[in-house]
């Protein structure tokens, strides 16, 4: 009997009512009550603000079916749950705000353990062309589209205090969350700054990028709002090199 088909057998028993589980008989469920309760642990222990937004028992349900869809991919459960954003966008379709505070609550832990990188001051950027300038940034730069004050609701949890009710924009932005120093954090961007850092960071030229200002305003606004994004990514300490 090979090693591999026992692991097999013994994670689907895990999961699920099967011929394995049936050959192992009722101990199975120790190690079914184990096995969900390391994993409830893992995403708690990742999705802290999310626990306090939804409550503990809404927690575990969400946690529960997330194990049931999700089982574990890694060597290591400080990798399980990534996915989970998706589960709850499935199970609060009418909430939003919920699977963006998820993302916010991945985002800020993966950004604390990125790869170090220097970032570029505004002195190593003058001879840049900027015609054809294209932008590499910080590992720890992280994006996602937000529709919900979720920013708001995590600063609030995040420092103890009452957060306001959630509430859906009109228009939708965008997220950052990155690492500056030894400290993650996020900001929550307006659509245009989102869409133009967005296209930077799929390796569009900074040019290219600044369209998104131009096809919306005058030419000496759109060269004006080109300059404050470059200054906030410069002073974010976000911008790794220029190519």
């Amino acid at each position: 009997m090979k090693l591999q088909w026992l692991q097999r057998g013994f994670s689907e028993a895990l999961r699920r009512e099967c011929e394995f589980a049936q050959a192992i008989g009722p101990r199975i469920e120790i190690y079914r009550n184990n096995y969900r309760a390391q994993l409830r642990a893992a995403l708690a222990d990742t999705y802290k603000r999310l626990v306090l937004w939804l409550g503990e028992s809404a927690f575990l349900r969400a946690a529960d079916a997330h194990v049931d869809r999700s089982p574990p991919r890694s060597w290591t459960l400080d990798h399980y749950g990534r996915d989970f954003p998706v589960t709850l966008a499935q199970l609060y379709p009418n909430d939003p705000e919920v699977p963006e505070l998820a993302w916010l609550d991945l985002a800020m832990a993966e950004a604390f353990v990125a790869a170090d990188a220097p970032s570029l001051g505004s002195e190593d950027l003058s001879a840049a062309d900027w015609e054809k300038a294209r932008i590499r940034f910080t590992p720890s730069l992280q994006l996602s589209e937000a529709a919900t004050n979720a920013a708001a609701i995590w600063s609030a949890l995040d420092s103890g205090v009452m957060p306001p009710a959630a509430i859906r924009f009109t228009e939708t932005g965008g997220y950052l969350v990155w690492r500056r120093a030894l400290a993650s954090q996020f900001r929550r961007m307006d659509r245009r700054d989102y869409r133009a850092i967005a296209a930077l960071h799929l390796g569009m030229t900074f040019a290219e990028a600044c369209n998104f200002y131009s096809e919306q305003l005058a030419d000496g606004e759109a060269a004006a709002a080109a300059g404050q994004l470059l200054r906030f990514l410069v002073d974010g300490e976000l911008i790794r090199e220029v190519y």
